[in-house]
């Protein structure tokens, strides 16, 4: 729930902070719990709601809002009718979630984007992609990667074996870890794939797999993972959990983190798993390779070759002293570019050039 945390955490900063939400979602019910302003509203369609635009921009006015915050694409449109509407009232930020896969250099797109007045990307090969494909002003865009609040990992604490034992781990055992959901894109089978052939080396090594199936949407995808650990036999080294909001378990319980997807924009578990100075075994494509400096602050494979997966999986195991150094390399990039502190400072000094600004 980036969009609360960041919420809370201007908030924390001085500012007065309104949370504008489709009552019952996900992230109404997360701010009611955070005990923020919650001002519900109704959902809005994608293109052309003016209906919705002109009711929002009567609320942003009965609230003397000065500046909105968005991340969802499908608000983008209502949100510049809304400002049009209130005759610029209110200066809008967009902070850019997704990557770009079409040009959207036209006409439309172009008149619906001149209503942003400044554009975050959270990392560089966004903001390159923005540049590219739309005609966005250079001038406006902004590069601010998301950060992460290290006091819920609990970092400087030592939980290895307490963190073991909530998962029903083997002290004594090497553990890479998968951490989010369940699905395809997310490539857990291409993990135990990998670990299936160390263990045809003779390499006993473990695997941690948290998270679940995407609510609603069936679990096919799961259990096909459960028959293929149980074809390999790896039913004692391929330990499934359940996803825990106490995330710290995951990231003490393991030696070595893994990110297995095939294109993560801006993978949070990267960062996270950086801030705990773990080896990191990323794929080679999105986000990640920027995220850990280009292989400086971790391995990068291919996303789908298991025998680069097992050679860097191998390669961590077998050269601790080079894997500890890569883990203190990622933790000390976390701590410069990637840390809550860092982030909502670059962020708070364009808010403050925002309200400043009669533009």
């Amino acid at each position: 729930m980036n969009t609360v945390r960041y919420a809370q955490w201007m908030q924390e900063r001085g500012y007065r902070v309104i949370v504008f939400a489709v009552s019952s979602s996900p992230i109404a019910m997360e701010a009611t719990s955070k005990d923020l302003h919650l001002v519900a509203i109704k959902r809005n369609a994608k293109y052309f709601d003016f209906r919705s635009a002109y009711r929002l921009s009567n609320l942003f006015r009965q609230h003397d809002v000065s500046l909105v915050w968005f991340r969802d694409t499908r608000d983008m449109d209502t949100l510049a009718w809304a400002k049009r509407f209130s005759r610029s009232s209110f200066k809008l930020l967009y902070q850019q979630a997704m990557q770009f896969t079409v040009n959207k250099r036209d006409m439309i797109h172009t008149f619906r984007f001149r209503a942003i007045d400044a554009w975050v990307s959270t990392l560089d090969f966004l903001r390159d992609q923005v540049k590219q494909y739309t005609r966005f002003p250079a001038s406006k865009i902004y590069e601010v990667p998301l950060g992460v609040d290290t006091f819920r990992l609990r970092r400087n604490e030592s939980l290895k074996n307490p963190a073991r034992d909530y998962f029903h781990l083997d002290h004594n055992a090497f553990v890479f870890g998968v951490i989010g959901r369940i699905d395809p894109l997310k490539g857990q089978h291409l993990a135990i794939h990998a670990l299936n052939r160390l263990h045809a080396q003779n390499c006993k090594v473990h695997l941690l797999i948290v998270g679940e199936s995407t609510r609603n949407e069936g679990g096919e995808y799961e259990d096909s993972l459960r028959m293929l650990i149980e074809q390999l036999n790896l039913q004692s080294y391929v330990h499934i959990r359940p996803y825990t909001s106490d995330v710290f378990h995951f990231y003490h319980a393991i030696d070595s983190f893994l990110l297995c997807s095939k294109g993560e924009t801006f993978g949070t578990v990267t960062i996270e798993a950086m801030a705990m100075g773990l080896p990191i075994i990323g794929t080679r494509s999105s986000g990640t390779p920027e995220l850990l400096d280009n292989g400086t602050c971790g391995l990068l494979v291919d996303p789908e070759n298991t025998i680069e997966w097992s050679e860097a999986m191998e390669k961590i195991i077998t050269d601790a002293d080079d894997a500890k150094r890569m883990g203190m390399r990622a933790k000390h990039r976390f701590d410069e570019r990637y840390a809550k502190e860092a982030s909502v400072e670059r962020l708070d000094r364009i808010v403050q050039r925002l309200l400043n600004s009669n533009a």
